[in-house]
């Protein structure tokens, strides 16, 4: 008698499929490669790395690029799917990696932390976001959120000698598994109720047996969302990344801010969607769930917007502000099923996002002395006489932030609020803008300095690297394209959402 362990299908693989897996596969082999070639002693890995990070992100933003918009290709029996959603998602990770990379180079070497292991730990954490936003699977979800976060642990901590490194690592090691612990104990609840750890099969099942979602359920959910909270540092859940992304070396601040960010929204709006809500949630659940996301979306820009008016550090200032944006995600999230224009908004407001505080973190790891120092709004003072074009570029970044047209900061929020007007959120729409307007204080206050304020001390006359430049240039461009002409972008973001 022939025992049969794994069915046959499951054990081959269409051309279809292969190609649905390049992106993944480019980095991987990628990754791979960077292992050897940094051992090798014939190269400088300080180059061969670098060079090999660079031309796989490169390759696989492409490859991914040219298969967005095809039909959705299911992997490994139903428990990832490569569909335009997670593709759209693709291409901005490769992105955010890239341009992290090229900022690095020249950081790496004045902080003396050139090491091949921190291009390795970035493709490892993009691997780990492109699994997130194509898991149909809370295991495999929950395998992908823990290599993307092991990956940035490490990162984090990359400046061993630095005091400030280590606390941060440690921080977010310690609050990280918390909150992973926390969403794995919800999907082990989830799958108690329904049977299945498969996301596409949960809402079936709530919609034929609204009986399933009882208090139990509830607890899972709740669960599950917390864990998702804290990623995004949505507040009171938020505590973690001032401290962390000041003492994060400040390209990997940069990566996180936009990467990670992107990763935890995406997968965030997956798993709410596939636990019913806006469809298959009872009324009384929807209503629970509503409302306390609602008080969740005030207090995070509220508290976002008054703790970074008080901050001098550039980069606390910018943790605060980003916890502020969860907000004004947040508001996606709330009423995307209720909008026309659905959760678009929220991938559109992402790409913005991310594209200005790469470039916001790029200029900042330009211009900081060793271990950062000359981050503060003193330090500043006078840089539109020392480095006009620093200068210009910031100014250029704090205006998208502000959402002061034309930038993409300004049509990203546009469109947001314009959906939550839509859904009939008015009163969170009110609170999103006065939250706004406090923000252009704190963000013009930048300006004041570098065009205001007599230049402290004599210009440094150090030269800047051209790979950060040319990564700075290249945001700049897209911050303003993006906000002249965003047409183009949000319909690639109504294609990627369009199942939602």
């Amino acid at each position: 008698m022939e025992l049969k362990l794994i069915r046959p299908e499951l054990l081959t693989m269409t051309a279809q499929e292969l190609r649905a897996l390049y992106p993944i596969l480019i980095l991987v082999i990628g990754s791979l490669l960077a292992i050897v070639l940094s051992v090798i002693k014939l190269l400088s890995p300080k180059f061969s790395v670098f060079f090999t990070t660079v031309l796989v992100s490169v390759a696989a933003g492409l490859v991914a690029l040219d298969f967005f918009g095809a039909p959705p290709v299911p992997l490994f029996n139903h428990m990832m799917v490569v569909d335009p959603f997670s593709t759209f998602f693709t291409v901005l990770f490769v992105g955010a990696l890239l341009v992290s990379c090229l900022v690095s180079f020249r950081y790496l070497d004045r902080e003396k932390i050139q090491h091949p292991e921190y291009y390795i730990l970035m493709l490892f954490s993009v691997i780990g976001m492109i699994l997130m936003a194509s898991s149909l699977d809370l295991i495999v979800l929950f395998i992908a959120l823990e290599l993307m976060s092991l990956s940035v642990y490490v990162l984090v901590g990359f400046r061993r000698a630095d005091r400030r490194s280590n606390e941060a690592a440690i921080k977010y090691f310690i609050l990280g598994s918390v909150a992973s612990a926390i969403l794995l104990y919800g999907a082990a609840i989830l799958y108690g109720c329904t049977g299945t750890m498969n996301l596409a099969e949960i809402l079936p099942i709530l919609s034929r047996s609204p009986e399933v979602q009882g208090p139990l359920f509830v607890v899972g959910m709740w669960l599950v969302v917390v864990g998702f909270l804290f990623k995004v540092a949505s507040v009171p859940f938020h505590m973690w990344m001032p401290d962390i992304y000041e003492g994060a070396p400040t390209p990997v601040t940069g990566f996180m801010t936009s990467g990670i960010k992107a990763a935890a929204f995406a997968t965030f709006l997956r798993v709410l969607f596939s636990l019913g809500y806006g469809k298959a949630m009872t009324e009384a659940i929807q209503v629970n769930v509503h409302d306390l996301l609602w008080v969740i979306a005030v207090a995070t820009m509220v508290v976002g917007n008054l703790i970074a008016l008080t901050q001098t550090n550039l980069k606390r200032m910018l943790a605060y502000s980003s916890i502020a944006h969860t907000g004004y995600l947040m508001i996606g999230l709330l009423s995307g099923h209720k909008s026309e224009f659905g959760y678009a908004p929220i991938a559109m407001y992402l790409v913005g996002y991310s594209i200005m505080n790469l470039g916001a973190f790029a200029l900042l790891s330009m211009v900081g002395g060793r271990e950062d120092h000359g981050l503060n709004l003193q330090d500043f003072s006078g840089l539109g006489k020392r480095e006009p074009w620093l200068a210009f570029a910031m100014s250029v970044f704090l205006f998208s932030m502000a959402g002061v047209p034309p930038t993409a900061g300004f049509v990203s929020k546009y469109f947001l609020l314009y959906g939550a007007v839509q859904a009939g959120e008015v009163p969170l729409v009110v609170i999103a803008v006065l939250c706004s307007a406090v923000s252009v204080y704190y963000y013009l206050r930048v300006l004041v300095y570098m065009y205001m304020k007599d230049p402290v001390g004599a210009p440094s006359g150090s030269r800047h690297s051209l790979w950060a430049g040319a990564a700075l240039t290249a945001m700049v461009v897209l911050t303003l394209q993006v906000g002249i002409m965003p047409a183009r972008l949000f319909e690639m973001a109504r294609v990627a959402l369009a199942s939602f």
